[in-house]
């Protein structure tokens, strides 16, 4: 259906060649930090972890919807000029900013269980954050950051998107649909790039699964979110860690799960943010009844439905560490259906 919100515009086609038109990035230690949504909080948390990894061989990526929430001026400034430093794609948010006209709405391009509540409200939020970025006179510029991203740590090479390997909006890296992707195009994609992992966030929904191919193992990780909850009683945040194994985990970062893919650890990690400090400053901008209040003020609060069990596939495994310990807990588990979360972005 063709309607703002769930429309995928044509000019978010990815595919082969858009992976193929930048360098790529050379780096010891990878965070891919997608979902960030304006909250200013955990972008503080993220750069004081990023600056305490022991090497100077380091790369943050910025995956796309870095901005959502943060319609107050000063948090959009904020969040401008504290990832400005670092790598930055455009996602849906970023690119419909820069969009004359409202013909995509939010550009997120929900799938159908998504109910349309839930679409309204996520256009009407993004027509604020136009006119915020607007008036900063910030709109245009990003519209003309890169899609996508090429790195590599070691000899494993990453392709970083915001949603697929085929759209800026794609949903392909879901629970419901990562099997279907595996068998449809994905394994060759990679292949074709000489990449073994794929790092994404759209869907708002973590996962990471693993994929061998003869002798070949690929994995996709999507982060979720990085500044909202993810599972179940908890309100932090998640982002993704590929690095050498002789780079040690900073002690201050929780490993929820990861597995090794082509020499180098690819984890997915806890952005613990303080929350109360965030949940204020989300109220702050958008008070009881709007609609960025009821769409999401439940899951900030009170987490989803999942637990770290449900986003790991493959060869990807639990771990409970901090400080450089770790312990296994779990390998493979079905993963609970999308649908039953607090629908995402």
């Amino acid at each position: 259906m063709d309607t703002p919100g769930r429309v995928c515009p044509v000019d978010y086609h990815l595919g082969e060649q858009a992976f193929r038109s930048g360098p790529v990035l050379q780096a010891e230690v990878l965070y891919v930090v997608g979902g960030l949504y304006g909250n200013t909080v955990a972008l503080d948390t993220v750069l004081e972890l990023f600056e305490s990894e022991k090497t100077a061989s380091r790369l943050l990526v910025f995956n796309g919807d870095f901005h959502w929430f943060d319609r107050d001026a000063d948090e959009f400034l904020r969040i401008e000029r504290l990832t400005a430093g670092h790598v930055r794609l455009r996602g849906n948010v970023e690119t419909e900013i820069a969009r004359d006209g409202a013909q995509a709405g939010c550009g997120c391009a929900y799938p159908q269980h998504v109910d349309d509540g839930t679409v309204e409200r996520s256009n009407r939020i993004l027509g604020e954050l136009k006119r915020t970025a607007t008036g900063l006179g910030l709109a245009d510029a990003l519209g003309t950051l890169p899609m996508v991203a090429m790195a590599s740590v070691g000899r494993c090479r990453v392709a970083i998107t915001h949603g697929d390997e085929k759209s800026l909006a794609g949903w392909r890296f879901t629970s419901e649909q990562i099997d279907e992707a595996w068998r449809d195009g994905l394994v060759a994609t990679l292949d074709h790039l000489d990449a073994r992992v794929i790092a994404s966030s759209h869907t708002c929904t973590p996962i990471a699964a693993s994929y061998d191919e003869g002798e070949k193992r690929f994995a996709v990780i999507n982060n979720g979110a990085a500044g909202m909850a993810n599972f179940a009683g908890s309100g932090k945040g998640l982002f993704t860690r590929i690095a050498l194994p002789q780079v040690p985990v900073p002690a201050q970062t929780r490993t929820l799960y990861s597995a090794r893919i082509a020499g180098v650890e690819v984890q997915a990690c806890e952005l613990a943010f303080e929350e109360s400090r965030w949940q204020t400053l989300f109220e702050r901008q958008w008070p009881a009844a709007s609609d960025a209040y009821r769409s999401y003020w439940h899951r900030i609060t009170q987490g989803t439905s999942l637990d770290p069990d449900d986003a790991v596939r493959g060869v990807f495994s639990l771990t409970a560490r901090s400080g450089g310990q770790s312990q296994a807990r779990a390998t493979l588990s079905s993963a609970v259906s999308a649908s039953t979360v607090l629908q995402p972005r």
